[in-house]
């Protein structure tokens, strides 16, 4: 029995296994759905919204014309031949107590004010007398990794309570790249610096 989105995953990319269909090879629906009267109605239920997430992901898409096909992907092919590749979508929703869910809505809201507030320093550090070219380089590049794609996946999966294992090993690289905030510390103290040098001068506080 089918009872979780995995399994009915699985059920429907085994037409192409069972086919050894190449990428661009077709699966006719009609075949699919003769085969989906065997399955009980809640089995039944699940069918359609699992094949769209699929589609949505890229494991096949969905072609109507003369006839209605699914027509198999590279990552589909990828991914039915290779028993190391994971799934990447299909999962369970899950169920959290308000406990768990108000821990997930304090660490999307603490990951969303940090990376804001690294954006901000490295606007205001920019513009930086003591900001030398290489420095203005690394901000960039520090810039680009902030409004990347692996930071907005951790920010999403935060924002819906859905935290995976592929979502700590992005969090966990992004912990690993540390110089460039030593760096930012850096030209902030520098620039905080000079900034206290300009207004004791202003007060016409002599430094020793």
């Amino acid at each position: 029995m089918i009872t979780k989105k995995r399994e009915m995953a699985e059920w429907i990319l085994d037409f192409f296994r069972r086919a050894n269909a190449d990428a661009g090879h077709v699966v006719m629906m009609r075949n699919v759905q003769n085969k989906l009267y065997e399955l009980n109605p809640k089995e039944r239920d699940m069918f359609v919204p699992v094949a769209n997430e699929l589609i949505k992901n890229g494991y096949f898409t969905y072609e109507e014309g003369t006839l209605q096909v699914l027509r198999l992907t590279e990552k589909g092919r990828d991914y039915i031949y290779n028993p190391n590749v994971e799934l990447d979508c299909c999962y369970e929703e899950q169920k959290l107590t308000p406990t768990q869910s108000q821990y997930l809505s304090n660490w999307h809201n603490s990951f969303v004010n940090w990376v804001n507030g690294v954006l901000g320093t490295i606007e205001f550090l920019s513009i930086q007398p003591v900001a030398t070219d290489e420095d203005r380089q690394a901000l960039s590049l520090c810039k680009s990794i902030l409004n990347g794609y692996e930071v907005g996946a951790v920010e999403e999966s935060l924002s819906k309570g859905t935290v995976t294992s592929d979502v700590l090993d992005m969090i966990e690289r992004l912990n690993k790249r540390k110089e460039f905030l030593r760096r930012l510390c850096y030209l902030r103290i520098e620039a905080d610096k000079e900034s206290e040098k300009a207004r004791l001068g202003a007060l016409k506080i002599k430094l020793n």
